[in-house]
Formats: C-alpha cells, structure tokens, sequence
C-alpha cells in the first residue's frame, strides 16, 4: 500500500523541477575603424623663465619678482581673462661652479616662471616681440592646442565607426548575409599628431637668451595643421 504513495511523491517532485534551456550564441563579427579630423590650432602656450643669481638671496628674489611683473604687464594686452596668464611660485637654490677644478659657490639663484595662453594667434608675433623687450632668461616652450579638441576628437570617432560598418558591410557581402544589430562598440582612446612631435603641437623650446642673443632649439611661430584620429573596435551581429 505504500508503493504507489512513493511514486505519487516522485512524480510531484519531477513536475516541480524548472526545465533549462539553452540558446545560440549570436552570429557576430568584429570590426575596426579609424576616422581623422585636421584643423589648425587656435591656441597657443607660451611658458617663459625669470632667473637671476646675485651674492644674497633677497637681491635675487626681488630683481626676479621685479622682472616678473614687467613680463606681466608686457602681457595683460594680450590676454583675455586672468585664467590666461599663471604663474609659479619663486624657487631658490645655491649656484656652483668649477674653477680649476674646486667648486666655487656663485651665490643664490632666484627662479620663477610664467605661462600664457594666447587665444589670438594673429597676434603671435606681436607678443614674441614684446617678451623679449623685457629682462626674461629663458624661453621654455611654445606649443599650440585646438580649443575645441574634445569635440573633434567625437566627430573622429564618429568617422572611425561609420568607417567600421562599411567593413562589417563588406564582409557581410563576402559571407553572403546581412549586417544586423550592432552589438558592442569599444572606443581606444583618443590621438592628435602633427609633423613635430605627434602630439598634435610642435617641439616644446628650450631657448635661453643671452644678453638678447638667443641659444637652444628654435621654435615655428606658424603652426603645423593637426590631426585628431579616433579608432573604435564593433561587434557587429550577423541576420
């Protein structure tokens, strides 16, 4: 009498049990794409270097901060709000040099430097005039930079994934399918290159001045045209 009780129970447990179900894999391809966007800069950076080394270090500190404001006020004209124009704190540091072999102490060194974007470039050469009118030791770089880079960089990858679907297209032509769905796009960062220094800028300078005589490399007051590339990796589903 028991027999047929196990058997009801076994056939409730079997009812209860979820049945699982497998699914395809999706067909997919993968695709890579690359897109460019060339402009001219609109921007340009420009970072200079106050130094002077006298006996005491308050006479250095203060002929320093002294050619500091002139190089400040040489660029008010040019600027168009303060943001344009920072300025480091002073450094202090004791300058040596070897005389017939003995180390010599120079005196202190007072160092301290400027950055300015210029947002006007027709305006260059003006201001490149105008730094060097003052008591300035150094030119430490001039690079230029597009002001809307970000959304060139978009409109790049924008061409780089148009550019991928022409090649899912394609390889859909070969395998004799249809493109479906676009399942998955991967972004691999952004790139800007000109004919300096692949960065999308020219060469920093490092151009000291000597008594207005200049030494080091010297520097493009015309810029290159830049290059914003984007390339962007598809899975793309196959009907």
């Amino acid at each position: 009498m028991r027999l047929p009780l196990c058997l009801s129970g076994l056939l409730a447990l079997a009812s209860c049990t979820p049945q699982t179900t497998t699914t395809a894999p999706v067909r997919q391809i993968k695709v890579s794409g690359y897109g460019t966007v060339t402009a001219y800069p609109d921007l340009a950076e420009i970072t200079v270097e106050v130094s002077f080394t006298k006996p005491r270090l308050k006479d250095a500190t203060v002929e320093t901060q002294a050619v500091v404001e002139q190089v400040m006020a040489a660029s008010r004209p040019f600027i168009k709000t303060k943001e344009d124009l920072r300025i480091s704190h002073v450094s202090t540091n004791k300058e040596y040099d070897y005389v017939r072999g003995k180390e010599v102490f120079l005196g202190f060194e007072a160092t301290q430097s400027l950055t300015v974007q210029l947002a006007d470039l027709n305006r260059l050469e003006e201001y490149m005039e105008a730094l060097l009118q003052t008591r300035i030791s150094r030119i430490k770089s001039l690079t230029y930079a597009h002001s809307k880079a970000d959304s060139l960089h978009r409109e790049a990858h924008m061409i780089a994934l148009r550019n991928a679907l022409k090649s899912a297209d394609k390889l859909c032509g070969v395998l004799g399918t249809k493109r479906g769905a676009v399942l998955e796009v991967t972004e691999d960062g952004y790139g800007s290159s000109s004919s300096d220094d692949g960065w999308g800028r020219p060469r920093p300078v490092d151009m000291e001045l000597y008594g207005k005589g200049m030494g080091g490399r010297s520097f493009k007051l015309t810029p290159d045209l830049m290059h914003f590339g984007g390339t962007v990796q598809a899975a793309v589903a196959l009907e």
